[in-house]
């Protein structure tokens, strides 16, 4: 059996874009014309907002995989240059967070507690931080999730 733990960590639930389906521009909202990749529905209006692909990462105990930790998010990046620059730079920031998300399911998450959202966000700013080398990307937790096999 699957048991989902959900958490909402912020007010502000980061998604694919393509997850979240608005009518096109001058549709009716009811399948008339275009393709998901000309519906999207912004989940906020901040124009520094730089959603993730959700970040996955093996929860094991007893030397076998037991589940998979699950966080969605985004980025709060004001400075336009900035934001410019964790786009070009989002394959390294990614496989930065899978090794960062990895890390502390493999030291610090114990199998059937619920996630260290504080930890979590800690280790995933620090994380951005490092990658960008400078301050000014606010790392915002979205949803932890925690899926049993």
């Amino acid at each position: 059996m699957t048991r989902l733990i959900l958490i909402l960590l912020t007010a502000m639930l980061a998604a694919t874009p393509a997850a979240f389906a608005a009518p096109p521009s001058g549709g009716d909202g009811h399948g008339s014309g275009g393709g998901d990749s000309e519906r999207r529905r912004m989940i906020t209006s901040s124009e520094g907002y730089v959603p993730l692909s959700p970040l996955t990462a093996s929860v094991h105990a007893d030397y076998r995989i037991r589940g998979v930790l699950q966080i969605e998010a985004g980025l709060e990046i004001p400075d336009s240059r900035l934001r410019a620059r964790a786009q070009r730079l989002m394959p390294r920031l990614r496989d930065a967070y899978v090794a960062a998300l990895s890390r502390y399911a493999g030291a610090n998450y114990r199998y059937g507690d619920v996630p260290d959202t504080d930890r979590i966000s800690l280790v995933m700013q620090e994380t951005t931080d490092e990658i960008l080398g400078q301050d000014g990307a606010d790392f915002l937790l979205g949803m932890v999730i925690i899926h049993d096999q």
